[in-house]
């Protein structure tokens, strides 16, 4: 019989006297259903070249081995990629930990050199998750799908509707860019130590698009930022600094009342509002300052 490598968190912390650090937000998934469960939602192909981020103690990664052809593990805390390191060691020709912050790591230049498209998957602190998601959409054309186990608050955001207390600009960017689903909870107790709050699995799957135009992603970015800085302004105060004239003639002719509030808009809408903008910018030009 073959001995599991990869240890529970339990086994690894009493084997060397430490904790959990509380400055990475770890929190371990401990149960296998429920990783097998993540796998299976990220639809992994044997061809795909697949990043686990924050592998941890290889909760997820003891059974993505078998099923892809490149494997790599982002992990953030120094003792844990060592770890990780030894216990892949003999599958060095298919898996590589990387010791890094995910934020820093060359998703472009993997893609090209491996002449694919990405999978991410990872159970995610949840300081990290939302600058997380806006480094994906940086780089959206050589991201294939994500699957992430997150705070449940968080995973919310990035899923919510126009009209919830949840929408904001992750869930407009979103909702352009990708389609993004909440797929399940995972309770408390499945983690060690456990997390005070529930969490949930989300897909984001992010299609293969030609160039969208105009607005560039940072420019449509700008402008949901700007309409959700106060969300109980009306759009038109809250975009008055890309210039009044232009807005309101963006507002006739992508039919947007501009006493709406940005909560009430559609990512589409949003998206519509855009382009219009961007079109009378370009047509009619202006001696104000735009957002680069």
């Amino acid at each position: 019989m073959v001995m599991n490598p990869f240890l529970t968190p339990r086994q690894y912390y009493q084997l060397h006297g430490m904790r959990p650090r509380k400055r990475f937000g770890q929190h371990f998934l401990t149960q296998a259903a429920t990783a097998r469960r993540i796998i299976e939602s990220a639809q992994i192909e044997e061809t795909d070249v697949v990043i686990e981020v924050g592998p941890g103690l290889g909760a997820l990664t003891q059974f993505l081995l078998s099923k892809v052809r490149s494997l790599h593990l982002v992990e953030l805390d120094r003792d844990l990629a060592d770890h990780l390191a030894r216990v892949t060691h003999p599958l060095r020709e298919t898996v590589r930990v990387h010791q890094q912050d995910i934020l820093t790591f060359e998703l472009r230049s993997l893609s090209v050199r491996e002449g694919s498209r990405l999978v991410l998957l990872g159970n995610l602190p949840y300081n990290i998750t939302s600058p997380l998601i806006f480094f994906l959409l940086e780089s959206l054309d050589v991201v294939k799908r994500a699957v992430f186990l997150v705070q449940k608050e968080v995973g919310e955001r990035l899923t919510a509707r126009p009209g919830t207390k949840s929408y904001g600009v992750l869930s407009v960017l979103l909702g352009v860019y990708t389609q993004a689903y909440d797929l399940f909870s995972v309770g408390p107790q499945q983690f060690y130590p456990p997390p005070k709050v529930d969490s949930l699995v989300v897909r984001i799957d992010f299609p293969e698009l030609q160039s969208m135009g105009e607005p560039s992603f940072e420019r449509f970015r700008t402008m949901v930022n700007l309409a959700f800085q106060q969300r109980r302004k009306t759009l038109r105060n809250s975009l008055k600094s890309l210039g009044s004239e232009s807005m309101e003639r963006a507002f006739q002719a992508s039919a947007i009342d501009p006493q709406r509030r940005p909560e009430t808009l559609t990512p589409e809408e949003f998206w519509r509002l855009a382009v219009s903008y961007w079109r009378i910018k370009e047509h009619y030009g202006s001696a104000q300052q735009t957002p680069e």
